[in-house]
């Protein structure tokens, strides 16, 4: 099998909370990951050391800023990212829904934090179906959590039938902190396989959680691992998963998934 070109959908960067870039260059290079979505922090709307770390390698990265504002919102989409990190209920500010209609008319993405109940919410699937233009990223399966007497378990139908919206993609992460057992996260497994039934490849993709504390040696590319040997992928949705996924939704050129030089094996 041909190696999979690697591009993690969700990566933190940034000191004083998390590793400089230059950390996770060197990361990328010793796991063979392509290339990277940069995404913002909670609790920050500076947004320049993301900027600059996309503005250093557009080949490879695209970014995801958090907006204080609708004004705010617009000038970064206009400045160069790829999307915004947003609540379902839109901007802390109070705008509403304002910051998705910026959204769509950019025809930008909106990385789309919890919680859960939110994500799944009648009022939420609404603002989606209302904007076709808008492509509707779901964090972390939606910041669905897995754990035994889980409340979020009884909704996962309805996270599923975000679905029938073509506008809506979502991202397999943060199972390290959402599951209930650890790797390779066995009870994740079957609401994985069901959302790949629903979403399909082409709107599913993957992050390996490289930002998370006490990362060890070896667990990055362990994430990468559970796509290749434990899911039961084929060779298509690999490569969807691991990459062309995220690399469409934000843009990213065709370069970063068609070559796989230093790609693993």
């Amino acid at each position: 099998m041909s190696p999979v070109a690697v591009v993690d959908a969700h990566v933190h960067t940034g000191p004083p909370k998390y590793a400089a870039i230059s950390d996770y260059r060197a990361a990328m290079t010793a796991s063979g990951v392509a290339g990277a979505v940069l995404v913002q922090h909670l609790g920050t709307t500076d947004n320049r050391y993301l900027l600059d770390a996309v503005r250093s390698d557009p080949g490879r990265f695209a970014g995801v800023a958090i907006a204080d504002g609708v004004e705010h919102a617009a000038a970064l989409l206009s400045g160069g990212f790829a999307g915004l990190r947003v609540a379902p209920s839109g901007l802390a500010d109070g705008s509403g829904d304002a910051v998705f209609d910026v959204l769509a008319d950019a025809g930008a993405v909106a990385s789309l934090t919890g919680p859960f109940a939110s994500v799944v919410s009648d009022e939420f699937r609404s603002v989606v179906a209302e904007r076709p233009r808008l492509h509707v990223r779901l964090e972390h399966l939606g910041w669905f959590r897995y754990g035994p007497g889980s409340p979020d378990a009884e909704a996962f139908p309805s996270l599923l039938e975000l679905a029938s919206l073509p506008n809506v993609s979502v991202m397999w992460s943060g199972f390290f902190a959402n599951a209930g057992t650890p790797y390779p996260y066995p009870d994740a497994l079957p609401y994985l396989e069901r959302l790949l039934d629903a979403f399909g490849s082409e709107r599913t993709m993957w992050s390996g959680d490289w930002n998370r504390a006490g990362l060890a040696a070896g667990e990055y590319d362990a994430a990468a691992e559970l796509a290749r040997s434990h899911w039961g992928l084929d060779a298509r949705q690999q490569a969807d998963v691991l990459g062309r996924t995220a690399a469409r939704v934000f843009g990213l050129p065709a370069t970063v998934t068609s070559s796989t030089e230093g790609a693993h094996p």
